[in-house]
């Protein structure tokens, strides 16, 4: 059936108009972080609330950068996240690799079990990994967050290289076999640069999730030396007392890794998760 020409720019204007709202009411608690942020102790417990801001302060900012835990949980989380990052994609290139191109009985169901490993809730293993990490002194350090991180992310990871390696030919393998390559020489000179979206996929998932985790952050650490930003901001509620201002400026200096990243590899994560949604 033929679609009316009439029709047709009213769906398009419904979608638009759907579209926009469902913009509106993703951007609102952002906008609102930002403005609250500028924001004085009297000018943000104002009734009824208001978005205009009368006059701008930096307080706020200035509390965070200066009198609290933030700046140094800042660092804490950037190394923890990138190591994470890396050694993510670096054990999840070789399983994907290995999966991908060497068949073997029960490859495909180890492929699948991976699942489990992802769809795992935090909460079931943080006891065992709390009392583990105790007896061989990890708890509060880098380790102790980097490894339980690396097992909530690589297991996706996996999943996604290999759909990737999976839409690479083997006869440009094959080919640079003939050339004199081994298997490790074509995966970094082949196969990685033509899966290049699907790493910058997997990368920007991984950083995004080690930055926003709070469980392990929370129960793994004792002291200033290994929390993370996470922990910082909930540390600004005290018991009887809401800092909501200081919350909202560190909440927009905590979004500020994950806008700049997500900008940045902005295309290239788009495409890795749709390439590697329909691919394999």
């Amino acid at each position: 059936m033929i679609e009316s020409k009439t029709g047709r720019p009213v769906k398009i204007t419904i979608t638009y108009i759907a579209l926009f709202v469902i913009a509106c009411v993703s951007l609102f608690p952002i906008t609102w972080m930002i403005d609250s942020s500028f924001k004085g102790a009297n000018e943000l417990f104002t009734n009824p609330p208001t978005f205009a801001i009368a006059k701008f302060s930096f307080v706020n900012y200035a509390k965070i950068l200066f009198d609290s835990q933030v700046p140094r949980t800042y660092l804490n989380s950037i190394v923890i996240s990138f190591c994470a990052t890396l050694f993510t994609l670096f054990c999840a290139i070789l399983a994907g690799y290995g999966l991908s191109r060497y068949k073997f009985r029960g490859s495909n169901t180890l492929a699948i079990a991976l699942l489990y490993g992802q769809m795992m809730p935090a909460c079931v293993i943080i006891i065992p990994l709390y009392l583990a990490f105790s007896r061989i002194g990890l708890i509060d350090t880098y380790l102790s967050l980097i490894l339980p991180d690396m097992a909530i992310t690589i297991p996706l990871a996996t999943l996604m290289l290999r759909a990737f390696f999976n839409s690479v030919p083997r006869e440009l393998e094959q080919a640079a076999r003939i050339d004199g390559c081994n298997a490790l020489q074509s995966l970094v000179r082949i196969v990685l640069p033509i899966s290049s979206s699907g790493l910058v996929a997997v990368g920007v998932y991984t950083f995004l999730t080690t930055w926003e985790e709070f469980l392990f952050a929370l129960n793994l650490t004792d002291s200033i030396s290994a929390r993370t930003v996470p922990i910082a901001i909930n540390m600004l509620r005290g018991e009887y007392y809401v800092d909501w201002g200081a919350i909202m400026a560190a909440g927009v200096l905590a979004a500020l890794p994950t806008i700049l990243i997500f900008l940045l590899c902005n295309k290239y994560f788009i495409k890795g998760l749709a390439e590697g949604s329909v691919k394999g």
